[in-house]
C-alpha cells in the first residue's frame, strides 16, 4: 500500500484518482490517507468528524460536528489559507 499521509490532501487525492483510474467525484481522506471515492459529496453522517474530501478541482471539505458513532452533521468547505485547528468555513452543507 502506498503511504500518502505526508502529502497535501490535494496531491494525495490526485494520486489516488490516477492510481485507481477515477475521474471527477470526491476522494475521501482519513488522517491524510485516501480511503474512498464517491461520485459526489454525500451525506456527512456516514463519515466521522475530521474526515476530509477533495473534489476534482482541488476544493477541500471537512466533515464537522457530530461524533464518531452517529457521524458528522455537515460538510464545511475549507477556505484558502486553512491551517490545522483553524477551520474557516467558506460554505457548509446541511
Amino acid at each position: 500500500m502506498f503511504r500518502f499521509q505526508t502529502l497535501p490532501n490535494t496531491t494525495a487525492a490526485f494520486r489516488y484518482r490516477r492510481l485507481n483510474q477515477l475521474t471527477g467525484g470526491v476522494v475521501i481522506l482519513n488522517h491524510g490517507i485516501p480511503t474512498d471515492w464517491m461520485s459526489e459529496l454525500g451525506n456527512p453522517n456516514t463519515w466521522q468528524p475530521g474526515v476530509t474530501a477533495v473534489d476534482a478541482d482541488g476544493n477541500e471539505w471537512i466533515a464537522m460536528d457530530g461524533n464518531e458513532i452517529q457521524g458528522a452533521t455537515r460538510w464545511c468547505q475549507l477556505s484558502i489559507g486553512y491551517e490545522e485547528g483553524k477551520t474557516a468555513c467558506a460554505q457548509t452543507t446541511p
